[in-house]
């Protein structure tokens, strides 16, 4: 049988075609569920199999809203890797709900006697510097798979945070060549971090 293109698929999947939704599934589902089993997340089995049934369901309602600016199969990983993050949150929250409440009562200075909460700390959850530390060493793995010439360019604007003028200015480059460099190389490596 012949592969359907990715357009003729999702127009079909649109269409109710339940042939192409069979396809649509056969096609992604071992790449779905290899996101979803990805070491770090820490599923059980049952959990990666709820999330890539989850991440179907999704694509059930997502794929009217696919505009077609990156790849299906770029698509489809982003639901996966969104309906991982989803499941970890909800897990933390969970965890959350069993510890200690993190609220700090006292009487209020005047004339009632309302207690008043405290805000505990401010700054990012324990979820969310987990994944920020897994999509760092994720980035830091893919730029170390391009060129030279990216790797530097990319770390100048996005580590050292420097301006394009201040990039010009390093690399004896024109505004332009640093503005398209750039585009370039972050395409490159959406790619590889895609792939």
């Amino acid at each position: 049988m012949l592969e359907i293109a990715d357009d003729r698929l999702i127009a079909g999947c649109l269409d109710g075609d339940g042939r192409c939704w069979d396809a649509l599934y056969r096609r992604y589902y071992g790449q779905v569920r290899r996101v979803a089993a990805w070491p770090r997340w820490h599923f059980s089995p049952g959990e990666v199999e709820d999330c890539v049934q989850d991440v179907f369901i999704e694509l059930i309602r997502s794929l009217p809203k696919f505009r077609g600016e990156a790849s299906l199969n770029t698509f489809v990983v982003r639901l996966t890797k969104n309906r991982c993050v989803s499941l970890i949150r909800r897990k933390t929250a969970q965890k959350r709900v069993r510890e200690e409440v993190g609220y700090v009562l006292e009487e209020r200075k005047g004339t009632t006697d309302e207690p008043i909460a405290l805000a505990v700390a401010d700054g990012p959850g324990p979820d969310e510097e987990y994944l920020a530390q897994e999509e760092a060493g994720a980035i830091l793995e893919g730029l170390g798979q391009l060129n030279e010439d990216c790797q530097v360019i990319l770390r100048l604007r996005y580590y050292e945070d420097r301006s394009y003028h201040e990039i010009c200015d390093s690399l004896s480059l024109p505004l332009g060549t640093v503005c398209s460099r750039l585009k370039r190389c972050l395409e490159r490596l959406r790619k590889v971090l895609a792939a």
